[in-house]
């Protein structure tokens, strides 16, 4: 039987595990602390304060771990990380998969691809990349490493953080981003396939302009459109595409 291991029960992890469970995978989830919600999950689950060194043998017999896990609020980001691709390298892990952000290319405005070079703006961008280093440093016998775009879903999307802003600039400038719906296949997608080393962007193809995009999204929320800077026309933006089909 597959095995999979997530680290990380937020808003991707949650329907990856029942995305696994549905294809008769054997699920393990992993986070800080139980809520309601976790009560009927037909998974094993155990609710861990993540640290640098803190060590769960009893996840070794899962043969593919994903790590579902932003920079913020875990505090020692990369060292945590660490400690979990080196559990990975110590139990014998077949198949690692980290959910990175496409922030490791920054903002300037460009076409990006796989192959483009780095430019991290953020902190946590800093700290993303960092930890694809901890993941490529391990050699494992498999490695997916998953640039996201900008991810969105009905219950979270940003158009709602917009509408608490006014006069936004960058109405004509292109979007990156991909549905919640897109990422979940695209990681269990991963999963069932290992391949060796691969690093990928996960975009939407389309990149509409913000005020295309939002205003598609607010009409089928239904909710009002952001308020717009309409003297800010400016299109250049940072375009990120994928070399790969699959």
């Amino acid at each position: 039987m597959n095995s999979i291991l997530i680290i990380g029960m937020g808003f991707l992890g949650r329907p990856l595990a029942e995305r696994a469970d549905q294809n008769a995978w054997r699920v393990r989830g992993v986070k800080r602390h139980q809520t309601s919600d976790d009560i009927c999950l037909p998974i094993e689950m155990d609710f861990v304060a993540l640290s640098p060194d803190f060590r769960q043998p009893e996840w070794a017999d899962y043969a593919t771990w994903t790590i579902l896990l932003p920079p913020t609020p875990l505090p020692q980001y990369v060292e945590t990380i660490e400690n979990i691709v080196q559990q990975a390298q110590q139990f014998g892990v077949q198949h690692l998969i980290y959910a990175s952000s496409i922030s490791v290319y920054g903002n300037a405005p460009r076409l990006c691809d796989e192959h483009s070079s780095l430019n991290p703006e953020t902190e946590s961008a800093h700290q993303i990349i960092a930890a694809e280093q901890c993941c490529l440093n391990a050699k494992l016998p498999h490695l997916d490493i998953l640039r996201f775009g900008g991810l969105y879903a009905t219950e979270r999307h940003p158009l709602r953080s917009l509408l608490k802003r006014p006069q936004i600039k960058g109405a004509a400038q292109p979007v990156n981003m991909v549905h919640r719906d897109q990422a979940v296949s695209a990681l269990f997608q991963a999963a069932c396939t290992p391949n060796g080393t691969r690093i990928r962007n996960i975009v939407q193809a389309e990149h509409p302009s913000k005020r295309e995009f939002y205003r598609r999204e607010a009409k089928l929320l239904g909710l009002p459109e952001p308020d717009w800077d309409d003297n800010d026309t400016n299109p250049n933006g940072r375009i990120i595409n994928t070399l790969y089909t699959a």
